[in-house]
C-alpha cells in the first residue's frame, strides 16, 4: 500500500505542478540543495566568520558542517543498503528535467543536506541575528521546503525519499545541537 501511495504522490508532484516557469527554474533550484553547493556555502560562512572574528557564527558554521556530514553519511549508507532505483528508472511517463547519474533514490541526499543545514541554523538563529531572526528563519524554511519539492518535480525522487531525507537531516542537526556545548570549536 505504501508503494502505491508513494507512486501516486510522486506523479502528483511530478505532473500536477507542471508549468513553463517551474520547468525553467526547478532544474536550477534543485542543485542548490546538493552536497557540493552546501559545503561551499558552509566553508564560505566559516571563512567569513573567521576573517571577521565572528566567533558565534564560526562555531555555528562548523557545527552545521558536522550535522550536515553526519546526515550525509547516514544517507550514503542507507542508499547502498536499500538500493531503491529512482522513479525515472522504474516508472513510465516521468517528467524528467535533469540528468541524474546516481541510480539510487532512497533517501534523498539533497533533502537531507538541505534540511540538516537549515535545521541547525534555525535552531541557533536567535543567537546569531537577534533582531531579524524570524525573517531569516522563514527564508531558510522556505528553502528547506523548496528543495524536496524540486527533487520530486524534476523526476528524481519519490515523496518517501524526501520524507526520509528530511527526517535524517532534522535528526542529524538536532543531535549535534543537543551536544553542542560539549564540543570545543
Amino acid at each position: 500500500m505504501f508503494a502505491n501511495v508513494n507512486v501516486d504522490l510522486f506523479y502528483f508532484f511530478n505532473h500536477n505542478f507542471q508549468n513553463p516557469i517551474f520547468d525553467a527554474i526547478m532544474p536550477v533550484v534543485t542543485h542548490f540543495g546538493g552536497f557540493k553547493v552546501l559545503v561551499v556555502v558552509l566553508i564560505a560562512i566559516i571563512l567569513y566568520a573567521h576573517l571577521k572574528d565572528k566567533k558565534t557564527l564560526k562555531r555555528i558554521g562548523i557545527l552545521t558542517l558536522v550535522a550536515f556530514l553526519c546526515s550525509d553519511i547516514v544517507v550514503a549508507i542507507l542508499k547502498h543498503l536499500i538500493r531503491e532505483p529512482r522513479p525515472f528508472l522504474t516508472l513510465d511517463n516521468v517528467h524528467l528535467l535533469i540528468t541524474e547519474n546516481d541510480p539510487l533514490s532512497f533517501p534523498s541526499g539533497h533533502t537531507s543536506s538541505t534540511v540538516s543545514f537549515v535545521t541547525f541554523f534555525v535552531l541557533n538563529m536567535k543567537e546569531l541575528a537577534k533582531k531579524h531572526y524570524k525573517i531569516i528563519d522563514a527564508a531558510l524554511i522556505l528553502f528547506a521546503v523548496t528543495i524536496p519539492f524540486s527533487r520530486m518535480y524534476v523526476g528524481v525522487h519519490y515523496p518517501g525519499d524526501v520524507l526520509a531525507g528530511a527526517v535524517i537531516g532534522i535528526l542529524g542537526a538536532w543531535i549535534v545541537n543537543r551536544f553542542k556545548t560539549r564540543v570545543r570549536v
